[in-house]
């Protein structure tokens, strides 16, 4: 029986990928660089920090790397602190899972202070019973830990549980975990690997709803 269900926060909840995205493009821009959202951003979802590293000093002129990395980042943090745009979906699913008395949690790779102030911005922070955010674990995801974590605090076995993810190294983590997980891809499409790791590939949040409306509840 269903009751808990996981959340993952960008790129599954909220479309910040896509304000990443952009905001590469204007960075590059900036530094006669062009087209960065399309070629360079992709090859940075779901990468570890250290592999993350490897491809910035492959792609990215040393003289101008921290200057264009730090303007994306103003850019990216200066656009989602006016908007932040919603996944189709997310109030759906969040009224569903209320309507059926399964429990609800946050578990996101981004800290705290990002988190909650996106989280409240879109209204829906007070309707999780835990949030859980990347500065208050030791491991980043594909580690299972703050699954885990979650599942604790929760007093919630892995089998009545499910876990929302849209990237690769989410999905990971919930396999890892051994929580069933539903992946709604964001930018980049799931490898077999990740079909094979998870119970479903839903295309929205509206479609993730429907899965366990048929199969869960």
């Amino acid at each position: 029986m269903l009751e808990l269900v996981i959340f993952d926060v960008d790129g599954l909840m909220i479309d910040t990928e896509s304000v990443w995205k952009n905001a590469f493009d204007k960075a590059g821009d900036k530094y006669g660089i062009s087209n960065l959202g399309d070629t360079l951003f992709p090859s940075l979802i779901g990468k570890r920090l250290e592999d993350e590293q490897v491809l910035l000093d492959r792609l990215l002129p040393s003289d101008i790397q921290d200057k264009l990395l730090n303007e994306w980042r103003q850019i990216g943090l200066s656009s989602l602190a006016n908007k932040v745009p919603v996944k189709p979906g997310l109030y759906e699913m969040l009224d569903f899972l209320e309507q059926h008395h399964i429990k609800m949690a946050v578990a996101t790779t981004t800290r705290r202070d990002l988190t909650e102030q996106r989280l409240k911005k879109i209204r829906v922070y007070d309707r999780f019973d835990y949030v859980l955010c990347g500065d208050e674990v030791t491991k980043r995801k594909p580690d299972p830990e703050i699954y885990l974590s979650v599942l604790k605090k929760m007093n919630t076995k892995a089998e009545n549980t499910i876990v929302l993810e849209d990237s690769s190294m989410g999905v990971e983590a919930a396999y890892r975990a051994g929580i069933d997980c539903i992946q709604v891809p964001d930018i980049i499409a799931p490898t077999d690997l990740q079909k094979k790791q998870t119970v479903y590939t839903a295309k929205d949040l509206i479609e993730a709803k429907d899965y366990i409306k048929e199969n869960r509840v």
